[in-house]
């Protein structure tokens, strides 16, 4: 607590008090009424509203305390905060004669090039005292948030291990006259072409390694805020997701046909293989689908896959679609409009939630999912804002739609159908989740179905037509997704190995189909032997726990590439070329790749499908309702539609 308050909050801890205890999360502590019982995990400032009777930002009043104590606690608390504003006034104040300070000695004592080196040396061993040390960096502090603050960087950036170097890298050179860092137009030129071909030999290595263990390519297509459309092209493996090349198709009279992106895939495969390619996944528009029998025939031992993560989207809108559930996502969806975009609402619910309605994004993953559940989450305090007082008297109180919203807040047959199709939801949701992720291996799709399947028919939220309905959508998605890849994969994972898997007539059969296309009649025999010798576990080697050549399930790591698209052509960046642009983003994906091939020793492999609790939502949401996407990667704006233009001839 403050110091202002602590004696105060002492002497009245056998009274009413915020008592702490340990509570989950670094740096946080549960504290808990003792005269109303409420518990939160909140800041000091709002548990002083609560405990003060002013309530507010999110905290309830306590109306409970004795009218002396709040008006105690509230006294310390303005004494303690107008010693903090002096404070930071004071400080202010000597921070402007620090920099201006700094400046004067900037203007006046230049340092010459020739003396620079010695001097600093010097300066730093001997002469420069600690006081005038801490002043410097009180300076640089300063500069530094100044600098992001007028550049718009989020705060994060400072955590970052690039930053950490390139300031590390600065504060090496030392003082330098008539250098100010890098060049505008050599940072844009130049050196960006230069870092590129840096990183490309750095890569080197992962180019033998599609040789090992072989590769897929993903490619996925994108619309930036100029409205050029861009398909990107990336190999992944077992050791990671490498961004070949982005595909400008924004010039004039290009068509997106099956041809167009054929002719870019053909590149791609010639140029990493043709014996390293296992398959090409892309999205499920059309056009892709007619690209993938152009690719079949051309390359017989390569097959096109469609996303997995696309087809499981695609599912959740088909769920959304049913005559019966229909009517409620559209009511959920004009409730969650009407409160975040009517400030009066929002100010009346976000009174009593500490929560945020998610945003609607029909371009989000499985947003249906998100929505109908943050929005369950929300019911007591959706609640509470319902039947405020403040609500009727709202400037559009007495109009039909907040009317409406209100009827069906307080709807309990609303509220009811929600709870009982968001089970559902979840498995499918805990599915796409896993094939979301960077990894997510082919021979795991079958393995999630079944359990999805699984959890879907034996749960008991639904009922038996209900429960009909979803699995009719499910069992028309996996026979659109499912390819004799799948099968095959299926039976080669060593977590999934079983004698049960190997009496599975459809896996055989989409095994045999699969080997037709990648070995002679003579290697088939062969492979048969050893493939039974695996599933027997007979032999040291196949009773290891190996994978082999693990190919990704979905274009997810396409998806998450278009996040840093994003993140690099912003309104503040919407200049930079096509060309530009590319050179951009090769570099902040493949980085990040270098990054992870230095901290890893082996080729990844998958963690055990038998961990994967269906029962267990993998959800987390940021502060304003948005989705958290796993492995600490950026929300993925990924489109539920057709993502190339639907132009096919």
């Amino acid at each position: 607590m403050p110091r202002g308050i602590s004696t105060v909050w002492k002497d009245h801890t056998s009274s009413h008090s915020l008592e702490g205890a340990a509570g989950s999360g670094s740096g946080t502590r549960r504290w808990v009424c003792k005269y109303c019982g409420k518990t939160y995990c909140t800041t000091t400032t709002r548990l002083i509203r609560h405990v003060s009777g002013l309530g507010g930002m999110g905290i309830g009043a306590c109306t409970a305390v004795p009218q002396e104590i709040a008006e105690a606690v509230q006294k310390e608390n303005n004494v303690s905060q107008a010693a903090s504003s002096a404070r930071r006034r004071d400080s202010a104040a000597a921070s402007v004669d620090l920099l201006e300070e700094a400046e004067h000695e900037s203007c006046d004592d230049p340092i010459s090039e020739s003396s620079q080196r010695p001097k600093q040396r010097e300066l730093h061993s001997s002469f420069l005292s600690i006081g005038l040390q801490k002043q410097r960096q009180k300076v640089v502090d300063i500069e530094i948030e100044r600098c992001i603050l007028e550049c718009n960087l989020s705060f994060n950036v400072v955590r970052t291990d690039a930053w950490k170097r390139m300031v590390k890298a600065i504060a090496q050179v030392g003082p330098c006259e008539n250098w100010h860092g890098v060049d505008y137009n050599r940072l844009r030129g130049p050196m960006l072409v230069e870092e590129k071909e840096r990183i490309e030999v750095l890569l080197s290595s992962i180019k033998l390694d599609w040789q090992v263990y072989g590769c897929s390519i993903l490619s996925d297509g994108w619309s930036d805020m100029r409205r050029r459309h861009i398909i990107n092209i990336m190999i992944s493996s077992c050791l990671g997701t490498y961004f070949l090349r982005a595909i400008d198709c924004s010039k004039v009279g290009t068509r997106i046909t099956r041809k167009f992106i054929f002719e870019h895939i053909k590149f791609a495969i010639q140029e990493v293989g043709v014996e390293n390619v296992v398959q090409v996944v892309t999205d499920n528009a059309s056009n892709c689908k007619r690209m993938g029998e152009l690719l079949e025939r051309e390359f017989p031992t390569i097959v096109w896959t469609p996303c997995t993560a696309h087809c499981l989207d695609l599912l959740f809108e088909d769920i959304g679609k049913l005559s019966w559930l229909e009517p409620i996502v559209r009511d959920a969806k004009r409730i969650t409009t009407f409160i975040r975009k009517n400030h009066q609402a929002l100010s009346i619910f976000t009174s009593y939630s500490q929560k945020e309605l998610v945003r609607l994004s029909s371009t989000r993953f499985a947003y249906i999912y998100h929505v109908l559940s943050r929005l369950y989450d929300c019911v007591d305090p959706l609640r509470m804002t319902a039947i405020d007082m403040r609500w009727t008297s709202m400037t559009q109180g007495q109009t039909e739609a907040p009317r409406y919203v209100q009827r069906k807040i307080l709807d309990m047959d609303f509220w009811m159908e929600i709870q009982n199709i968001i089970p559902i939801l979840k498995f499918i949701h805990v599915a796409l989740r896993v094939v979301d992720m960077e990894g997510s291996t082919i021979g795991l799709v079958y393995h999630l179905y079944q359990k999805m399947r699984h959890a879907i028919l034996s749960s008991s939220s639904l009922s038996i037509s209900g429960k009909n309905d979803v699995l009719r959508l499910v069992d028309s998605r996996w026979e659109y997704l499912s390819r004799p890849i799948h099968g095959f994969a299926t039976l080669l994972h060593p977590y999934c190995k079983s004698l049960n898997l190997w009496s599975n007539a459809t896996l055989r059969h989409m095994k045999d189909l699969y080997m037709e296309r990648i070995l002679s009649p003579d290697d088939q025999i062969a492979f048969d032997a050893d493939f039974s010798a695996f599933m027997g576990n007979i032999g040291i080697a196949y009773a290891r726990t190996t994978s082999l050549r693990p190919e990704d399930s979905s274009s997810s790591p396409c998806e998450r590439n278009w996040s840093s698209f994003s993140l690099v052509h912003t309104k503040l960046r919407n200049c930079l070329s096509v060309a530009q642009l590319e050179r951009v983003v090769f570099c902040k994906a493949n980085l990040r790749l270098l990054q992870n091939l230095r901290d890893l020793k082996d080729p990844r492999q998958d963690d055990p499908l038998a961990d994967i609790e269906i029962d267990v939502p993998l959800r987390d949401y940021d502060d304003e309702g948005n989705p958290i996407i796993m492995d600490a990667v950026p929300s993925s704006e990924s489109s539920s539609s057709d993502s190339f233009t639907m132009d096919d001839a």
